[in-house]
């Protein structure tokens, strides 16, 4: 068991606060996961939904090792100083950020496929590809945390502190906690420099604690509508069947599922909050495959596949990333086309 000190905690809490500004990083969660396309895109895409009842923040239990077990939301929300988080996101990857990595995404309202708030674990990582996220950014060192922990603080215009992500690895394990706050009413607020320092350093010490000492990350098996999924067509397109796979619903219809293998992966996200919907809905004339749903939009230009087709009072976003051997096209073709058609239809879109 690792068993931190409360003087720790502190210490941990102290130097986040110093020798950190803005500069770049990398989602762990990567295109194919939160939102489809990262947390950078929380300014534009938040809004206030209706939370469900208060069990649906209870996770999904998964045999062996539960990355949404290490945390309740409530608890959570209560480090963070916020009124309450659901669990809206689940990422696995077989092979990411120098090991096998599974994380669980939590947001201010019931909406999969939204998060502010990620704890990710990486098993079997290994020190320099696990910080190479950091390289070339400035960041602060956090004592007594682990082998080694670093910080950064990435700033919006005026100064604040949008976002701060911790690294630490102890032994072979890895974790990653990230926040990223948005300015929609009801979303991820913006919390001052010194409460989210001491909040995030407080949550990378407990996950480290409850951390199981030998990780094992299980495939999971897809559930509800991502069972439908045809992941052997996917293959055919992004080059490998993905063998692991998350799934989070909410009970209004919305849902997220993250599929990966070694190397490519697929990610599906459904929204029906409206506001969600207003902001991910591409207009008509941005459509470039008028015949999936009710109109959509294709795009690969920034090195992945997203997708966003309108079905109704609905939005799916479909994105996936490639194996090098098969590689990005240039411009989505028939084959991403017949793709996200077939998983528009799989989910009920």
């Amino acid at each position: 068991m690792r068993w931190p000190s409360r003087l720790a905690v502190a210490l941990g809490a102290m130097a986040l606060l110093a020798g950190c500004s803005s500069g770049g990083t990398i989602d762990p969660a990567g295109p194919a996961g939160d939102d489809a396309g990262g947390g950078a895109e929380a300014t534009e895409d938040g809004g206030r939904g209706t939370p469900g009842e208060e069990e649906s923040e209870e996770p999904a239990a998964l045999p062996g090792f539960d990355e949404c077990g290490l945390f309740q939301p409530a608890e959570l929300a209560d480090t963070l100083g916020v009124p309450t988080l659901y669990i809206t996101g689940r990422s696995i990857g077989p092979r990411a950020q120098g090991g096998r990595l599974a994380g669980c995404g939590y947001y201010a309202e019931d909406v999969p496929g939204f998060s502010g708030l990620w704890v990710h674990l990486v098993a079997g990582t290994e020190e320099g590809e696990f910080f190479a996220a950091f390289e070339g950014s400035d960041t602060g060192p956090v004592e007594g945390l682990g082998d080694r922990a670093e910080v950064l603080a990435l700033t919006a215009p005026g100064g604040a502190v949008r976002s701060r992500e911790l690294r630490a690895i102890d032994g072979d394990l890895g974790l990653v906690v990230s926040y990223t706050y948005d300015e929609a009413p009801g979303g991820m607020p913006a919390i001052p420099d010194a409460e989210l320092g001491e909040a995030v350093a407080t949550i990378a010490f407990e996950a480290l604690e409850r951390a199981p000492e030998e990780l094992v990350i299980p495939d999971g098996e897809p559930e509800g509508p991502c069972a439908q999924v045809d992941l052997a067509h996917a293959a055919e397109v992004i080059g490998e069947e993905p063998a692991a796979v998350r799934t989070v619903m909410n009970d209004a219809g919305g849902l997220r599922c993250d599929f990966a293998g070694d190397e490519a992966s697929l990610g599906v996200v459904v929204y029906t909050d409206p506001t969600f919907v207003e902001n991910w809905a591409p207009p008509a004339e941005e459509f470039n495959a008028p015949e999936i749903g009710d109109g959509a939009r294709l795009d690969t230009s920034q090195g992945y596949l997203e997708s966003r087709v309108v079905s109704g009072n609905r939005v799916l976003v479909v994105s996936a990333t490639y194996t090098e051997a098969v590689g990005v096209p240039t411009t989505p073709g028939a084959r991403e086309s017949e793709l996200v058609a077939a998983v528009a239809e799989a989910v009920g879109g």
